[in-house]
């Protein structure tokens, strides 16, 4: 009878950072609450590990098992990012971590790269001619490592035969998510998203930067709450004199400010927002054109479908039908 298990080694090297590991690995920790039969081997050149960023008396990752001989070919790899990427690959352990990548994994082996860890894998030579991503910061060193490689900037992940690379920290469980739905199906993806409280997976194609997050550098009170109001609502009709009156701030005041501490117009910042939220409904096929425009307050599906045009470059029904063979 054949073995059905799946084994996921996952590496915990230099100066890890504990969100780029805890967060990707959750989705697999659903699926096999979910009945999927998923074993876990936690490696690395060290036998334990300390948690960062430290805090005053944290404990240490402790248990951690020796690098293997070898892997089945069907196995999964996971390599995570870390909290200071100089003191990460000046370390010894990640010489031989690299020189694991490139000696002991299979040619087609399953690998998922959390933020820096891509840069274990260009070093591996394993991301040659492969697109791929890692942290925005650390793209032109991705490219320097593995000059054959097609970083992609601003995409929260990157899948490209058996490589899979996310940008880093959050981007990690939606490539998990992702790669969850290649494997086991759609619905385990979103029942585990939802157990998850992860509103939806997004798709690789999202920006690194959330517009949720856009223009919001500032420490202006008032207008963080303006942010806030559409944010949680993009359906209302919000015009500048009901935000105004909402913040207690002129109308004049309000739209000058906005456009000088946010770089931006109010008005683009509302149609940004409304255009994300369009994006994320738009990945639930129950959901009709119309339906779309209303929920997320751009009004009449000719409103939406030119604004489309304009933002991504081709028609909603198109990039429906793209993320649909994704």
């Amino acid at each position: 009878m054949p073995n059905n298990t799946t084994h996921i080694y996952c590496i915990l090297g230099a100066d890890m950072f504990l969100l780029d590991f805890a967060g990707p690995i959750s989705p697999f920790l659903f699926a096999k609450q979910f009945g999927i039969d998923i074993e876990f081997h936690f490696i690395s050149p060290v036998a334990n590990l300390p948690l960062m960023p430290t805090l005053a008396n944290s404990p240490r990752i402790e248990g951690i098992e020796p690098m293997p001989d070898g892997i089945d070919k069907a196995d999964i790899v996971m390599v995570y990012g870390a909290h200071n990427t100089e003191v990460a690959m000046a370390a010894p352990m990640t010489d031989e971590i690299i020189d694991w990548l490139r000696h002991k994994t299979h040619k087609d082996q399953r690998i998922i790269s959390v933020c820096i860890g891509a840069l274990l894998l260009a070093k591996a030579g394993l991301l040659k001619g492969k697109y791929c991503t890692t942290f925005y910061s650390r793209l032109d060193d991705l490219a320097r490592y593995s000059p054959s490689a097609k970083p992609c900037a601003n995409q929260i992940f990157v899948h490209d035969g058996n490589v899979l690379t996310s940008a880093g920290i959050t981007t990690g469980i939606d490539a998990a998510l992702y790669f969850v739905e290649l494997t086991w199906g759609a619905e385990l993806a979103f029942k585990i998203a939802r157990d998850m409280v992860v509103y939806q997976r997004r798709p690789g194609s999202d920006a690194q930067l959330s517009p949720y997050l856009a223009h919001r550098n500032h420490l202006d009170d008032k207008l963080h709450k303006a942010q806030d109001l559409i944010c949680h609502d993009p359906k209302i009709n919000w015009t500048a004199d009901r935000i105004a009156a909402e913040i207690g701030m002129s109308t004049r005041h309000l739209v000058r400010k906005f456009s000088e501490i946010t770089q931006t117009s109010l008005a683009k910042y509302i149609q940004n927002i409304r255009l994300s939220y369009a994006k994320q409904l738009m990945q639930n096929k129950a959901k009709s054109l119309e339906d779309i425009a209303f929920e997320s307050g751009i009004g009449t599906t000719r409103s939406l479908r030119r604004l489309w045009q304009e933002h991504f470059g081709e028609t909603p029904y198109n990039w429906r039908k793209k993320m649909a063979s994704e």
